[in-house]
């Protein structure tokens, strides 16, 4: 296991403090946060290229907070993957090799067996510069892994590729991951990206660790911090009264759940929030007969309403809601088919419902150190 206990960073005008995190062996944890965060110091600390201010990194319980970067057993991919120009695809991959003092033939033909699996073996004699973006972000892996390290470090390793590319990528590590039984901390800013492949999630805003989770977790935002950075709009001042959860602003009266037991106090105030992709909208006068909904989606707490507009995203569309007699307005994140069946304009009782599970509180502010 890796650990940073309360680890603090100053590098010019950048910083983090007070980061408390464990990482656990073969396991993928994602570091999310928008940019000018930290990340990338503290994975360059965690790589031993910063002396921390305060605090320590304990690799399977031993203090390494004063090591140097090679006797920390760890690969490191920078974002510009600081490969050698002047160099081969074969001298970058051994340079691997020649850097952690293992020049062995075997060591060289598990580096070899590595280029194959990636697909750049054909390319050894090819000098790095004239490859692509995706060939050299393979010959960075390739280079990564041919250490032998179990633990790889990667900043913001896919920012530079195209939608498709970037996805093979992720299926690509996650299979890496798996079959080296590797320990992956990887720093990005994008939300799909950390949640398709980090086991856990921690995010980082203003230097400083707001939320550390599972990734199912990481789903719901603890304070409005991260709720902004994930994009969640649909957020509403609640309170607790009599055992329920109310939402004013929605008029609605929510059962209190298990899940919000340490929170309820009476007459407590606080701000709620659900995600987009989590409500359920549907046609409320087709509901007889014609729509497949479940007795559980029917008899959940509902808005009726009208669809004020409309946004086409490819493979989904973002659709506007606004309930009758009300000036709020909801965002629903809904399948493209589903837009077409409801976006005609001629649907004048549109109902919305609300799982109750899918809902969370929010704390102000709350942030995890």
């Amino acid at each position: 296991m890796l650990e940073l206990k309360n680890l603090s960073v100053h590098v010019g005008d950048f910083k983090v403090a007070n980061i408390s995190l464990s990482i656990n062996n073969s396991t993928i944890h994602a570091i999310l946060g928008p940019s000018g965060s930290g990340k990338t110091i503290l994975v360059e600390t965690i790589a031993g290229f910063h002396k921390p201010r305060g605090g320590q990194v304990l690799l399977e319980g031993v203090d390494i907070t004063a090591h140097v970067p090679e006797l920390r057993y760890m690969a490191y991919v920078p974002q510009d993957l600081a490969l050698f120009p002047h160099l081969t695809v074969k001298e970058n991959i051994y340079f691997g090799l020649t850097a952690t003092g293992r020049h062995s033939e075997a060591l060289k033909r598990e580096a070899d067996a590595l280029a194959e699996a990636l697909y750049i073996k054909s390319y050894y004699d090819r000098n790095t510069a004239t490859l692509s973006g995706g060939e050299k972000q393979r010959v960075a892996l390739a280079r990564a892994l041919a250490t032998g390290n179990k633990i790889l470090l990667l900043d913001e390793p896919f920012s530079g590729l195209h939608p498709g590319l970037r996805k093979e990528f992720w299926f690509l590590l996650k299979e890496l991951q798996i079959r080296h039984h590797l320990t992956i901390i990887i720093i990005t800013h994008d939300l799909e990206e950390a949640f398709f492949l980090g086991d856990h999630i921690s995010i980082l805003i203003d230097g400083m660790v707001h939320q550390s989770a599972t990734k199912e977790e990481a789903r719901f935002p603890r304070d409005k911090t991260v709720a902004s950075f994930y994009g969640i709009r649909n957020i509403f001042p609640g309170i607790f009264s009599e055992q329920k959860l109310l939402i004013p602003k929605l008029n609605l009266a929510l059962p209190i759940l298990d899940a919000w037991a340490a929170q309820v106090e009476d007459g407590k105030n606080f701000d709620v929030g659900i995600r987009a992709e989590d409500l359920i909208i549907y046609d409320a006068e087709r509901i007889h007969g014609v729509l497949n909904l479940s007795p559980e989606v029917i008899s959940m707490p509902t808005l009726h309403g009208k669809i004020t507009a409309c946004f086409e995203k490819g493979h989904s569309a973002t659709v506007i809601f606004s309930p009758v007699n009300s000036d709020i307005l909801l965002e629903v994140e809904i399948p493209y088919h589903k837009m077409q069946k409801l976006f005609d304009g001629k649907r004048t009782d549109i109902a919305l419902a609300i799982p109750p599970d899918r809902v969370f509180i929010l704390e102000s502010n709350r942030r995890q150190s």
